[in-house]
């Protein structure tokens, strides 16, 4: 019999050190008036950042973040505790012309994703520090 309740036990696991855990996310933007895509994914198992601007798949980037990059990856998930954020921040009203992003991150056995617009509202700081990290990380390394 396991003597810790699951909940409490996955929570503990996504406080401890990352360098043993396998972790990864999918960003995601689409819509706007230029209907616009962008995918960014990354796995730790793997070590590769992969990108595409296309939705069909077709122009695909994929790169090894340096070590720096990989280890700022780390402690940004690490420190924030996007799993907790709600998994949908909706607009006010819906308007064809407006940006989707979504944000999926799995640590370990546990998996959450974050869905949001360009204007909504209450938008949590953990996620847009997350998204900036990995918008530096792609932009310095070329990948978009």
């Amino acid at each position: 019999m396991d003597p810790q309740p699951r909940q409490e036990r996955n929570e503990k696991d996504n406080d401890r050190d990352l360098s043993a855990t396998e972790f990864s996310f999918k960003y995601t933007e689409s819509g706007g008036i230029t209907n616009r895509y962008l995918l960014i994914s990354y796995n730790s198992k793997s070590n590769i950042i992969t990108s595409s601007t296309d939705i069909s798949g077709s122009n695909i980037t994929e790169k090894k973040p340096t070590e720096s990059d990989e280890r700022e990856l780390k402690e940004v998930i690490k420190e924030t505790e996007f799993f907790k954020t709600r998994t949908d921040y909706p607009p006010e009203k819906e308007d064809e012309t407006l940006v989707a992003y979504t944000l999926t991150m799995t640590v370990g056995a546990n998996a959450h994703t974050s869905g949001w617009t360009d204007v909504s509202k209450d938008m949590p700081d953990i996620i847009i520090k997350i998204v900036n990290v990995i918008k530096k990380i792609v932009s310095k390394e070329k990948i978009v």
